[in-house]
């Protein structure tokens, strides 16, 4: 168990450092992007849109959570418990108290102290596809906390896009049906919902990243950075307005259970 210590900006500080397999420098990358980024900000709907749907009677901790940014939309969407951000690099904690978030934890949740917080819901945004052994990983987060609790995941979607993006991003896997499946069957967990989501960006992705990493062309990271940070711009334009109806659209049905076939990336919403 490790011990927590508050330094001078608020944040508390885990005695244990762990290896990430995730950029160095991930975190300030996008801390600069995601007020403005559409992805980012749709990325935010979905998540209030199962909050909604599935609500939480208790406190949120968001694992892995990065720089706040979805931490920050539940508090402003008006969740009524704590919401807590627990996050392993340190420069996303600072980032996270930049937008005043009050409790953030600089750590990993194995070593989060769970009994001074009422947690009923936890969030892995973009987080589980970054751990190789996901099935421990979560049976060890069903170990930690309270029977009733809502956890919310989301991961990138689709073998078949798996690119170079994937490769710089320190992933393990893209998601689909069959992990669904092996997730249900080996994990402790209950799925009460799950499905894809971000259909209209499925082609740009296909043709932009997965076609050509299997022609064996390669980028070098810092030319795919920049093409990244260029496509989180919130330029607008006759695409941009096509995808936003879509969004609006498709925020309004996963409401409903009206589920896309496919999609960039998937949803799952598991229960202890």
């Amino acid at each position: 168990m490790a011990n927590w210590s508050t330094d001078e900006l608020g944040i508390y500080q885990s005695t244990k450092i762990e290896k990430l397999s995730y950029p160095e420098e991930g975190n300030d990358t996008w801390f600069s992007l995601e007020e403005n980024s559409p992805w980012f900000n749709q990325r935010n709907d979905l998540i209030l849109a199962m909050l909604e749907k599935h609500p939480v009677p208790g406190d949120f901790l968001d694992i892995g959570g990065g720089n706040g940014f979805q931490a920050k939309a539940i508090i402003n969407a008006g969740f009524k418990g704590q919401v807590i951000l627990c996050e392993p690099g340190l420069q996303g904690c600072i980032n996270a108290r930049k937008r005043n978030i009050q409790w953030v934890y600089n750590g990993v949740f194995q070593d989060f102290p769970f009994d001074k917080f009422n947690v009923k819901g936890c969030g892995l945004f973009d987080v589980v596809e970054h751990i190789e052994d996901d099935v421990k990983f979560l049976n060890e987060l069903y170990d930690s906390i309270q029977p009733g609790t809502k956890v919310f995941i989301n991961v990138p979607a689709m073998k078949v896009l798996w690119s170079q993006m994937d490769e710089i991003s320190g992933h393990f896997r893209r998601y689909d049906k069959t992990d669904i499946e092996r997730l249900r069957q080996q994990t402790k967990f209950k799925f009460i919902d799950h499905g894809y989501y971000f259909s209209f960006y499925f082609l740009p992705l296909l043709l932009l990243r997965a076609i050509p990493y299997k022609l064996g062309i390669r980028k070098s990271e810092e030319k795919i950075m920049r093409s990244e940070t260029d496509n989180h711009s919130s330029e607008k334009g006759i695409v941009s307005s096509y995808i936003a109806a879509r969004h609006k659209k498709w925020i309004s049905n996963i409401k409903q259970n009206k589920y896309s076939p496919y999609g960039t990336s998937m949803f799952m919403v598991l229960e202890k």
